[in-house]
């Protein structure tokens, strides 16, 4: 993100057009799933999809907080938020832009239990940005290097190396791995061969669905299979029963009402600059 915007001039059109293109992406699928849960969970009393019910309806719906793990949706949609106000502050002044988003970072770290945690994982997304303003590196090694650390703070493979005194989100090596991700993802050969073919480009289009239904669908089946008897049995399941799923909202939800949302902003945006 910050490589594709912060390089940009700070205007109305373009500031407008980069919500747009958050908001076509992120509320759709999520609003449908968010209310498609409350509805289930009030005529049936039972979380089919996620704990949805009238205490917690409205602060899903405004992005405040969620359940279970679309508690990332509001801090990614509250970060958004703030990001034009980064974007605003790199037009004026780069450098001190720079330096405030590395005070930032610690920061945030040091403050999360006041808040909560919250603070914290917003701290990813100003990693993010921060390393994208580092120069590209093409190497595979680092890349490599990069994966295998993503793997290693796994919970299960971190606690089996003897890396268990801190939870997934909040690993240091996750961070590092994180970190390093970004930067050697846009250029390593490795990165392209692997993450840009074409099986990997169509989880990368329809991964939103799969994060958001993955664990509905662990869930129910969990009421028919152990995995800790059929572990391979159930894994598969849970891979196809994902896959079906969020292919199918994609192309039933996602995709229709990005358009949808691009086509009517983008034509009253035109009408209005018609009209001045």
């Amino acid at each position: 993100m910050g490589m594709l915007y912060l390089n940009l001039p700070f205007s109305g059109a373009e500031v407008a057009g980069f919500y747009r293109r958050r908001i076509a992406r992120v509320f759709p699928m999520y609003l449908a799933v968010v209310l498609a849960s409350f509805v289930i969970m009030n005529f049936t009393g039972t979380p089919v999809l996620y704990a949805v019910d009238h205490s917690n309806l409205a602060a899903h719906l405004t992005f405040f907080q969620a359940t279970s793990v679309l508690w990332t949706v509001p801090i990614e949609v509250q970060f958004y938020a703030l990001f034009g106000l980064i974007w605003l502050m790199f037009s004026i002044n780069r450098l001190a832009s720079i330096l405030m988003l590395l005070t930032a970072i610690p920061l945030l770290v040091i403050m999360s239990d006041t808040f909560g945690g919250r603070l914290f994982f917003v701290s990813y997304f100003m990693v993010g940005l921060g390393v994208s303003l580092l120069p590209r590196t093409s190497s595979n090694a680092s890349f490599a290097v990069a994966v295998a650390l993503f793997f290693a703070a796994m919970p299960a493979v971190s606690k089996r190396l003897g890396i268990d005194f801190f939870d997934f989100w909040k690993s240091p090596l996750n961070f590092a791995a994180v970190a390093l991700l970004v930067q050697t993802a846009i250029s390593a050969p490795l990165a392209t061969r692997t993450l840009g073919s074409r099986p990997a480009r169509y989880l990368g289009e329809i991964s939103y669905s799969i994060y958001l239904l993955h664990w509905p669908v662990m869930a129910q089946l969990s009421r028919w299979i152990s995995y800790a008897e059929h572990p391979a049995l159930y894994t598969s399941l849970v891979l196809a029963g994902t896959l079906v799923a969020a292919t199918l909202t994609y192309y039933g939800i996602e995709k229709p009402a990005r358009r949808l949302i691009m086509t009517r902003t983008e034509r009253h945006t035109n009408q209005v600059v018609a009209i001045t």
